[in-house]
């Protein structure tokens, strides 16, 4: 039986090793046997066990970065995090569950999926670029794999245009690099990045889709009072003779403020911009003509 003495030292290795996450051999070489590490591991135990040969030093559940930890110590070395988890390690947003972590290893390693792990063999391995101390594959790979893994075309598309845009990467490059590799899952992304590496697809900035409208000229960057005096918002745009206001924003609710003044507003999301140049304008010319056949609001451009 183990003496107390044993147990506390046991207990205290869990701050040795990063986020808690150790393998066996490490263990063993510490002078802990294995079949003491994985009595620990048993149902009610003090440690779990994550990946075959590695274990959590702790009792409860793993977090997504213990996760990644394990997966990466099960692998070895020549492994990188790719998919939902380097996408987030690279700070990118994910609305989706992170589901299996998804490593890239040589072709050559015999490594077998889990549950909680998908394991890709590839003759494509990237040079790993290191993030929050993860060896994680960059941010053009992490993205693509992400993209072959899901389901849902309305968020792979805002997850593409997000990520392209502030990235800056080329969508012709990441088609060229999607083609290359494995087909699994690329029909759809695919077709997206075909739609963004049309140039006339590409970013716009606000002044071209503005000639692209049709509407007149606007103002940039204008304050707005209101009847009294008092400034009520701003406006990205400003066409003063309808009262109408663009704002190109991170969330839907920028520029409510004007609205309760009878100000016509359009809120355009910044990654919109990518690829949607065309239906943009569209609601400009619709928002102005629409601004120009009501009563303009008393309001003025400060």
């Amino acid at each position: 039986m183990p003496t107390s003495r044993t147990v506390i030292d046991l207990d205290g290795l869990a701050t040795v090793f990063p986020h808690r996450v150790a393998r066996i051999t490490a263990l063993v070489g510490l002078g802990i046997s294995s079949p003491s590490a994985y009595r620990r591991c048993q149902p009610g135990g003090p440690w779990r066990s994550l990946f075959p040969g590695v274990l959590l030093l702790g009792p409860e559940p793993p977090t997504r970065t213990q996760l990644v930890q394990g997966a990466l110590c099960f692998a070895g070395p020549e492994a990188m995090v790719s998919g939902h988890d380097a996408l987030r390690l690279h700070g990118a947003r994910i609305t989706e569950a992170g589901g299996q972590v998804h490593l890239l290893v040589p072709h050559g390693r015999q490594l077998r999926s889990c549950r909680t792990l998908f394991v890709e063999r590839t003759r494509r391995m990237p040079k790993p670029v290191l993030r929050k101390g993860f060896l994680t594959a960059p941010v053009n790979r992490a993205l693509l794999d992400t993209l072959r893994g899901m389901r849902h075309p309305m968020t792979m598309r805002a997850l593409l245009r997000e990520t392209v845009y502030r990235y800056h990467l080329d969508p012709a490059e990441l088609l060229c690099e999607l083609s290359l590799g494995s087909a699994r899952g690329s029909a759809y992304p695919k077709r997206l990045l075909a739609e963004l590496s049309d140039p006339r697809a590409v970013e716009f900035s606000p002044r071209r889709v503005v000639q692209l409208s049709g509407v007149p000229k606007p103002r940039w960057n204008v304050r707005v009072r209101g009847a009294d005096g008092d400034v009520i918002g701003w406006a990205d745009a400003w066409w003063d003779e309808v009262a109408m206001a663009w704002r190109i924003v991170e969330n839907s609710l920028a520029g409510t403020e004007l609205t309760s003044t009878g100000v016509i507003v359009v809120r355009t999301a910044r990654n919109h911009l990518l690829g949607d140049a065309a239906d943009v304008a569209g609601e400009l010319r619709r928002a102005y003509a629409r601004a120009a056949r009501r009563p303009r609001p008393r309001v003025v451009a400060a």
